[in-house]
């Protein structure tokens, strides 16, 4: 009997809690003490539809103290995150609007959508003012193998693939071609289309640093552009 989404997604969960990362700067989110769901990134708890048209993929879920303190304060932290909070008004952009003060981290609405991240593992931190460069072998080490079996699960009509880390992690799988700049992958939107029929779009971060370099103004126009590409998705 062919299995279904829910159990091929769990086998998944199984197999990616095994996972050792080979950089030392990096640990499974399973090893925290006090993790304790069955999804593979903090951000599935959010979002995990497994029916969602739409996956958004994001970056990476910061770092060990930032997890620990979400995971003793019941999410708090992440409730009052300004990139959270951007996120909430971005989706409504798409048509897609909710209260971001009834979320509850541990029974998510079905929202149509599914939240990941491109690099599965947490960065490892001995203090909140530590900052780690970002390698691309913390996110090529897992998108082939746990990254493209979760995309093959859900089936997406769309990815949405938020900072450049996420969109090379896409494109990877697929070999498809990386523009030299953020901007310029964000004007192609409406022309990249993906081997198994899948639409993927690029957006910038939009924490406080991705701010800095594309004004919050100029975010909602590009997401205003993906609805209007996707026009349907919601109704």
């Amino acid at each position: 009997m062919e299995q279904t989404k829910t159990e091929r997604y769990h086998a998944l969960v199984e197999r990616f809690k095994k996972h050792i990362f080979k950089d030392a700067n990096l640990i499974n989110p399973h090893q925290v003490e006090g993790f304790n769901y069955q999804v593979i990134n903090p951000w599935e708890i959010w979002h995990n539809n497994l029916d969602a048209k739409v996956l958004f993929i994001g970056q990476d879920f910061s770092d060990t103290t930032s997890l620990e303190k979400c995971l003793k304060t019941n999410w708090k932290k992440e409730l009052s995150s300004p990139t959270n909070k951007n996120l909430v008004d971005l989706f409504c952009v798409l048509g897609h609007g909710y209260n971001f003060e009834d979320v509850d981290y541990s029974s998510p609405k079905k929202h149509p959508v599914f939240f990941t991240n491109a690099i599965l593992g947490i960065k490892v931190s001995e203090s909140e003012n530590m900052t780690l460069t970002i390698k691309d072998a913390w996110w090529q080490e897992t998108c082939n193998d746990y990254l493209k079996e979760l995309i093959d699960i859900i089936q997406p009509k769309y990815i949405i693939a938020m900072s450049m880390v996420a969109y090379k992690a896409i494109s990877k799988i697929y070999d498809n071609k990386v523009e030299k700049s953020v901007s310029e992958a964000i004007s192609n939107n409406d022309k990249r289309k993906l081997p198994n029929g899948i639409d993927l779009f690029m957006v910038s971060h939009c924490s406080p640093n991705g701010l800095r370099t594309r004004q919050f103004t100029t975010q909602v126009q590009d997401w205003l552009k993906i609805r209007n590409y996707m026009e349907g998705v919601y109704e």
